[in-house]
Order: structure tokens, then C-alpha cells, then sequence
């Protein structure tokens, strides 16, 4: 006894080995496809993350007077600085960017897209006064039992910023 496929026509059994094989290059390539998408949509969410922490950053008053005070060394770090309004504003300013930060600790986003707000970091945490907060809040966060303060991990990000940063042109001299 003949097997089935043995007893149908030549094309019918030709048609019947190529099906399987054209299915399994169409579902390779939806596969192909679907990860290229799915590339795309994750990188399109980071962007809008960077992009909502810089229209945040933008849109909000207190933020805005905390950086340009930072911006034009305005801002001085000293005793009558707890408690203030200031403090508030410069806390604001620090846990809106901190928020980015413990995106790119959990490994949400890359030091490569928080380019776009590198600048204010840059002009943030490279203020010597600010940086004495932000050890007088290291160290007051340790006597507290609490390891990790996200100020902490803002100024991580800032460094891994600064050891990654590309130039955008070269300098003639």
C-alpha cells in the first residue's frame, strides 16, 4: 500500500511541501518585522521620557528660578538655606532630574538618550555650591540609614554623562 501523499498528482504534492516552507518564511519574516517595530516603539517611549523631563523642566517656575540661580552663581549653599524657599526650588530642580536618573539607574534609558539635557546637568551638578548640598545630603541621608538617596544616583548619572560625552564638532585650532 502506496502512502496518500505518494498517490496524489505531482503538483498537489509539490504544492504541499512548499506551503509549510512559504509559511515558515513568512511568519520569519513578520518576526523580523515585529522586532524592527518594537526597536522603534522603545525608542520612541525613551525619547518622550528625556523629551516630558525637559518640558517639565521648561514649563515650571520654581524649577526655572532654581536653575538660574544656579545658572548665574546666584546660589549659595550656607546655614540659612534649610528651610527656605530656595531650598524648596533647588529640591524641586533636583528631584525632577533625579527622576531621569533612577530611569537610567534601573536601565530604562541610556546615558545616550539623556544627551538632550546634559547641559543643565552639566551646569547643575558642576556648581561648587550645589555640590556642597548635595554632600550635606550624602552624608545626612547615611546618618539616616538610607544607602542610596536619589541625589546620589543623579549625580552617578552626571558622571557617566561626562565619561560618555561625544563631541558634536571638532575644534580648529
Amino acid at each position: 500500500m502506496q502512502p496518500v501523499v505518494q498517490v496524489l498528482p505531482l503538483w498537489i504534492q509539490i504544492v504541499l511541501a512548499v506551503i509549510p516552507a512559504l509559511a515558515a518564511v513568512f511568519a520569519g519574516i513578520g518576526l523580523l518585522l515585529n522586532v524592527q517595530q518594537s526597536r522603534r516603539t522603545n525608542a520612541q517611549a525613551r525619547a518622550a521620557l528625556v523629551a516630558s523631563c525637559l518640558k517639565g523642566f521648561a514649563d515650571d517656575e520654581d524649577i526655572q528660578r532654581a536653575f538660574y540661580a544656579i545658572e548665574y552663581s546666584k546660589f549659595t549653599y550656607g546655614a540659612d538655606f534649610h528651610g527656605s524657599v530656595q531650598e524648596c526650588e533647588i529640591d524641586k530642580l533636583l528631584r525632577h532630574f533625579a527622576n531621569l536618573a533612577l530611569s537610567w539607574q534601573t536601565g530604562l534609558i541610556s546615558t545616550a538618550n539623556v544627551r538632550p539635557v546634559h547641559y543643565y546637568l552639566k551646569r547643575i551638578l558642576g556648581d561648587p555650591e550645589l555640590c556642597k548640598y548635595l554632600k550635606f545630603m550624602e552624608d545626612w541621608s547615611m546618618s539616616q540609614g538610607v544607602t542610596e538617596h536619589p541625589y546620589v544616583v543623579l549625580t552617578a548619572m552626571g558622571r557617566a554623562l561626562e565619561n560618555n560625552v561625544k563631541p558634536i564638532f571638532k575644534r580648529q585650532l
